[in-house]
């Protein structure tokens, strides 16, 4: 099993404190398996099993928990007297009124709560004290381990580049790692997830007058990673597909979709100006296993644009899109008061696609550091100080 060390420590750092431990992402990222885990760090630290209480309100076992005042009494009745209670919901929203119950819980002062889901405002609405968790599936660097871990002797034993190869294809769900590259199985799996985000993430949640609209517009949004696309762009797309759609329906599918932890939203930001800009964001995907289900023919260079993105949000940084001119940055990335430029190109070893990627660059006038992450094994430092970075260690150490 794979430690999700990341995670755990954001865990433990709010550990014990006055505020319920929202643990969110896209389904099937890991997040239930994340909180045993934690519940294991809690045994390795002394605290004895009988002050641990675990609800799985997604099992059948826990069917008669989904009203507040069931799931509150068979909780209160495991409540330990003189010392801290670790409480832990997995799908919490399934139970109504489950707000109630955790301020209730919170009010008593020896509950520790953590609680889990893939829809973040069905999680947070009406919580008063709350700390957001955001889970990504594995990262490379995971993905990697994992498969070190195979029963497959040859899928352990692949290079990193086969790794990679199957990671920008299959994407990084967990349980895929577990179908041993079937493409059928997986790709029968992948569209389970994304029924099921469809109906319970999404139209369980909010009134959706047709489905299949929704259906259109998250196949659009998957299949177009990396485009810069408005809530109007969005609608006239649908519409020209024969699904009339307004610009307040197509924002909405757009929120809905963020809400759940499939897509992102990244603002741009004009680098002359300084200043951030308010239309066209750009949109990429939280797994690209379901990208490429949907995408007749998936290409490399949207492809690794997505993972770099993923790494770099994964890495805490603030991530946006830069304008320069009439040119785009890839991403304009900040952490710990420092600014990094980034393009992002699959293959650059023919001068033209080189001179077009790193154009973009001369036209900054500032000093921020400036990066060309590629699949190509060329790494340094060019004479006007631009640093060329190999993919795939990037994506294994997150560092630029």
């Amino acid at each position: 099993m794979i430690g999700r060390i990341q995670y755990l420590k954001e865990l433990a750092r709010y550990m014990d404190k006055p505020v319920i431990k929202v643990v969110t992402g896209i389904r099937g990222c890991g997040k239930s398996v994340v909180l045993e885990l934690f519940q294991k760090v809690l045994l390795q630290k002394g605290i004895q099993e009988n002050r641990i209480t675990f609800v799985h309100l997604d099992e059948s076992a826990y069917a008669k928990l989904l009203d507040a005042k069931s799931l509150e009494d068979y909780i209160v009745e495991r409540l330990q007297d003189g010392v801290m209670n670790y409480i832990f919901i997995d799908d919490a929203y399934r139970c109504s009124g489950f707000q109630k119950v955790l301020a209730s819980l919170l009010a008593r002062g020896n509950a520790d709560l953590y609680i889990s889901g893939s829809n973040r405002t069905a999680l947070t609405e009406g919580l008063s004290a709350f700390q957001v968790i955001p889970m990504l599936p594995y990262s490379f660097a995971e993905y990697m381990e994992a498969q070190k871990q195979s029963m497959l002797k040859a899928v352990a034993e692949q290079s990193p580049e086969q790794h990679f190869m199957d990671f920008a294809r299959y994407g990084n769900i967990p349980f895929t790692l577990q179908l041993f590259k079937n493409s059928r199985n997986i790709n029968q799996y992948l569209l389970g997830l994304y029924n099921t985000i469809i109906v319970q993430d999404i139209a369980s949640i909010h009134p959706i007058k047709e489905i299949k609209v929704l259906d259109a517009a998250m196949s659009y949004m998957l299949t177009h990673t990396g485009i810069s696309c408005s809530s109007k762009k969005l609608a006239d797309t649908l519409t020209e597909q024969g699904f009339k759609t307004t610009q307040p329906t197509a924002e909405n599918y757009l929120q809905f979709m963020e809400e759940c932890g499939l897509i992102f939203r990244v603002g741009r930001y004009d680098i002359k100006a300084r200043e951030a800009l308010k239309s066209l964001p750009t949109f990429y995907v939280a797994d690209m296993g379901l990208s490429n289900m949907l995408t007749k023919k998936p290409e490399m260079n949207p492809i690794l644009r997505n993972l770099v993105f993923l790494e770099l949000k994964r890495q805490q940084y603030d991530v946006c899109v830069g304008k320069v001119g009439n040119n785009t940055i890839d991403f304009v990335a900040s952490k710990g008061g420092q600014t990094w430029y980034i393009q992002v190109e699959a293959f650059v070893k023919e001068d033209k696609v080189l001179n077009r990627r790193l154009r973009p660059f001369r036209q900054i006038r500032d000093f921020y550091p400036r990066v060309l992450i590629s699949l190509d094994r060329t790494t340094g430092t060019s004479e006007s100080g631009i640093r060329f970075c190999n993919a795939l260690e990037f994506l294994q150490n997150g560092q630029l």
